[in-house]
């Protein structure tokens, strides 16, 4: 099993996230927006600095904006001033990217290539490998306890039913929502197949879900995967680069 796991919006609290993988020798990607318009808060330079000696960091836009919703004008401004901002504080390039809330198009898509980005990560969930397209990286499954309806509407949305099916199943099968990350680690442990978890730490600092991470974190790292950041997973499972 290949362990990946990425971070969206830079909140302070990805600071005590990132203690917990160092802590269980599990790697991550943290995607910063250098402010977030939403009134959330973002850490400042110096934690970015530091977070990005142990992990990657990628970039988020300038201020956490939902793409589809500008204009082109507004959209390249958004991700190339999110991206030189964010190299300017680290000192060297940033080759990953994330969409805000997961919303992209085609236009959005090209302007992320055009900004001279590796790749970018989405939302689609379900899927057990690094996907066909550099720039739409899908994920496995959120950490946060989604109830099961909402994991139901989540699988018929993104299609694919095939390929995403046995990750649905072995989250459908679990007696509460952490049990079913369990059985999807579990059930994929012997396996060169990809896990990865996304979420937000202020999501776990408001439902008070550290205690669950930890127990969660702690029982894969007991099942020895391979882990590392999004940045090197190409170097596991081959992307392809269609433009």
């Amino acid at each position: 099993m290949i362990f990946t796991t990425s971070w969206d919006d830079g909140h302070p609290c990805d600071e005590r996230l990132a203690a917990m993988l160092d802590h269980y020798g599990l790697a991550g990607t943290f995607y910063i927006p250098i402010k977030n318009q939403e009134g959330r808060q973002v850490m400042d330079a110096l934690a970015m600095r530091e977070l990005d000696r142990r992990f990657e960091i990628g970039s988020h836009t300038l201020d956490h904006a939902y793409l589809t919703k500008l204009t082109a004008e507004q959209c390249d401004f958004q991700i190339l001033a999110g991206k030189h901002q964010l190299e300017d504080i680290l000192g060297h390039n940033v080759g990953g990217f994330c969409y805000p809330g997961g919303k992209f198009n085609a236009d959005v898509r090209e302007s992320v290539i055009n900004a001279q980005f590796v790749y970018a990560r989405g939302i689609s969930n379900f899927w057990l490998n690094s996907g066909i397209d550099s720039f739409n990286i899908p994920t496995t499954i959120q950490f946060y306890p989604h109830s099961r309806q909402v994991l139901w509407r989540n699988f018929i949305k993104h299609g694919h039913y095939s390929e995403r099916f046995p990750a649905f199943k072995s989250v459908a099968v679990g007696m509460n929502w952490l049990s079913a990350m369990k059985n999807l680690v579990e059930a994929q442990s012997e396996t060169e197949r990809v896990i990865h978890i996304w979420g937000h730490s202020w999501e776990i600092e408001d439902n008070n879900l550290w205690s669950q991470l930890d127990d969660f974190l702690n029982f894969v790292s007991e099942l020895n995967p391979v882990t590392c950041r999004l940045d090197e997973l190409r170097s596991h499972n081959k992307w392809s680069n269609e433009k």
